[in-house]
């Protein structure tokens, strides 16, 4: 298994799927868990999101399969554990989505350029949520990833300010449909 697997950066379709091998890692590093005990934690930390058994259970087959994790039988129930190689992997993992994160924050932070002040105070709001609350984007990472790719696209290819109107308009169009929420 390779990192890019399993860091929540990983923009691909099988974002939740990433997104729960990386927090599953983070749960058995703290504790001994079983299948049942991580489906409780994960709802419980969320508040909201509950992992199904169907995605659960063949997640730890697959981890203990790549030896991030081993498993051990107690009371008829399987308890699993992260491996010196898995502790590894979320520590690389980690790492790589903080700096992701960073980058997205500066990369907000150059949108302030663009937009009006009453913009630029919500543009704030985000980028303080993002170093303090970094799961906040968990559910959108792949539209937040094609957002900046596109920007940074039109930086570099120097049409970023022959276009800085069009781009004022769809970030207006887009704060307005999302105030509707």
């Amino acid at each position: 298994m390779i990192i890019s697997d399993i860091i929540f950066v990983n923009f691909g379709g099988m974002m939740i799927k990433n997104q729960l091998k990386l927090i599953v890692l983070k749960k058995l590093d703290d504790n001994n868990l079983s299948g049942y005990d991580l489906i409780k934690e994960i709802y419980n930390s969320t508040g909201s999101w509950k992992p199904s058994f169907g995605s659960m259970y063949p997640l730890l087959k697959d981890l203990h399969k790549n030896k991030l994790v081993t498993v051990k039988v107690v009371n008829r129930r399987k308890v699993y554990s992260i491996t010196a190689s898995g502790r590894k992997t979320l520590k690389e993992a980690l790492a790589a989505s903080q700096n992701i994160i960073e980058t997205m924050a500066k990369e907000f932070k150059m949108m302030e350029n663009i937009c009006s002040t009453y913009e630029r105070k919500h543009l704030d709001i985000i980028i303080h949520r993002i170093h303090t609350n970094k799961a906040m984007f968990d559910g959108v990472t792949d539209e937040m990833d094609q957002f900046q790719r596109t920007l940074m696209m039109l930086f570099t290819h120097g049409k970023f300010k022959s276009k800085e109107q069009d781009i004022k308009n769809i970030l207006n169009d887009a704060i307005s449909k999302l105030k509707k929420l």
